[in-house]
């Protein structure tokens, strides 16, 4: 129920009787001796002492969930997964995983959008300069402007110049498009979102249709090939991103630390490439 905060729908998902759910909630709430939900009209929510087990509770289930694969590990019935915590770069990273699978069939990848909802081996993410972990390999890119073709130019553009156009964005909870939205606020003006979405391909495809302006990182993201878009420099700086490719604080599985080496050798490669803005 801390899941749908919904009575009828967490019992259908746990395929129970809706009043056999709400006895047990209620056995453990006198069991424990504090509210866990309270009524909000027709749905639920945790209270705080709710919200306190569900966080407490919450890493020990995902450890359960685990468990089978961790068991079939150790029986020798299957090779150990790599887990990804992929928060950046998303593209670029199961281009990585795909081409290590051409060389290795066998491997396995269990793959997460945020890195405190499971156990991860290998997190590649978006960092700020005072969040950067020392362990890990990190990968610097400019973040550059995608523009319909007629306004592109070898001269760098003013961000300001590009307040009034509709922006294509990545949604509102990735460090990305934080940072985005952080130059904007220095340059004066919030960008008039026309259109957002969860996935880069999407915003991609959609910046490069020419249904509006982008910020596009330099390399992860690679060129704007066949659209009716270009990419330009922006003159405001410093703006830029940089990627981490970070390994869990404990050890890591042979089959994690081969894909960990695999996978910062792809990056380099890629950031060895001609970079597609305009400079």
């Amino acid at each position: 129920m801390a899941r749908t905060q919904h009575v009828t729908n967490s019992a259908k998902k746990l395929n129970v009787a809706q009043p056999a759910l709400t006895q047990s909630i209620r056995r453990l709430e006198r069991e424990l001796g504090v509210t866990l939900f309270e009524r909000v009209g027709r749905n639920v929510r945790l209270t705080a002492c709710g919200d306190a087990l569900q966080k407490r509770v919450a890493p020990l289930l995902a450890a359960l969930d685990e468990l089978p694969e961790e068991l079939a590990v150790v029986a020798g019935q299957q090779r150990a997964a790599v887990h990804l915590a992929i928060e950046s770069a998303s593209g670029l990273a199961v281009d990585a995983i795909a081409a290590y699978r051409l060389a290795h069939p066998d491997a396995r990848f269990v793959v997460t959008q945020e890195a405190s909802s499971r156990r991860w081996d290998l997190r590649v993410r978006t960092v700020r300069a005072e969040s950067a972990d020392p362990r890990a390999r990190r990968f610097f890119e400019r973040i550059g402007i995608a523009v319909p073709a007629e306004r592109a130019s070898q001269e760098p553009l003013p961000l300001s110049d590009l307040a009034d156009e509709p922006f294509i964005c990545l949604a509102g909870s990735r460090t990305f498009r934080a940072v985005c939205d952080e130059a904007c606020a220095h340059a004066g003006f919030v960008p008039r979102v026309a259109f957002e979405s969860d996935s880069p391909a999407v915003v991609k495809n959609m910046i490069g249709l020419g249904l509006g302006v982008g910020f596009w990182p330099e390399r992860s993201w690679g060129g704007l090939d066949d659209s009716s878009a270009r990419l330009a420099s922006i003159a405001d700086a410093p703006f830029a991103r940089t990627i981490e490719i970070a390994p869990t604080s404990g050890p890591l599985s042979k089959e994690a630390a081969a894909f960990h080496g695999f996978l910062v050798s792809f990056f380099e490669e890629r950031w060895r490439e001609p970079s597609p803005l305009c400079s």
